[in-house]
């Protein structure tokens, strides 16, 4: 007997819609989910981004969601690169992109080797924090999360709810919602994993931010292509 497939929910919190470039980009990666079953929700005109997350992971888990996949509405990418993010190895994996501006510069930290390099392991960069916006995470890692944190957890016993993306003050700084995940889930012992060679594009209105983190290690000092 074939074993069952399982199941991965994509969760898209949007103002009004997502960019017609995310919905583009999502339907041209889905004909490659070959063994997942596959479900998509969304959260619309929400004010608090990590309410809208916790109520998106608590219709994945309802789902029965055995990865959860948060995207931004803003961002695109190549179709077989969400494929790259849900089936590379670990529970809390993300891809990064470039912040809104001319400067080109990417979100998230990662740790180095003594030369200034970054720390790879099987193809993986270990991260410290990663951006929300194309950031897988496994049931098993929201089962451990809401056993660390208790305190981030409301609702029924029966069906609870967690805050995993919790922000504000910690220790004399202020977090976002996304880098306080990571923080908290590092704080548990587990590791954050980044998929550098992922085109994540990321849209104004107006305007493309192209981004390739792998290419644009590559320009850096000592890296294959710099100048």
């Amino acid at each position: 007997m074939a074993p069952a497939n399982r199941k991965v929910c994509f969760c898209i919190p949007t103002v009004t819609r997502p960019y017609q470039q995310c919905l583009d980009s999502l339907e041209s990666s889905v004909p490659l989910l070959t063994g997942w079953d596959h479900v998509l929700v969304h959260e619309v005109g929400s004010p608090y981004i990590s309410a809208a997350r916790a109520t998106m992971l608590r219709k994945a888990l309802d789902a029965k969601a055995d990865v959860i996949v948060f995207i931004d509405h803003d961002l695109s990418w190549r179709p077989g690169d969400l494929i790259e993010l849900i089936e590379t190895q670990g529970d809390v994996v993300g891809g990064t992109y470039r912040f809104k501006q001319d400067e080109v510069s990417y979100m998230g930290t990662h740790y180095s080797k003594q030369d200034g390099t970054p720390l790879v392991i099987n193809g993986r960069i270990k991260a410290k924090t990663l951006p929300a916006g194309f950031l897988k995470i496994t049931k098993e890692a929201v089962d451990r999360f809401m056993a660390a944190y208790p305190h981030l957890c409301y609702g029924p016993k029966y069906s609870q709810s967690v805050d995993l993306f919790n922000h504000g003050a910690h220790e004399g700084l202020w977090w976002g919602e996304d880098y306080a995940f990571c923080r908290n889930w590092e704080a548990t012992g587990e590791p954050l994993w980044l998929v550098p060679d992922l085109q994540l594009d990321h849209h104004a209105k107006d305007r493309t931010y192209a981004g390739n983190y792998h290419e644009y290690l590559l320009r850096q000092p000592g890296g294959s292509e710099c100048k």
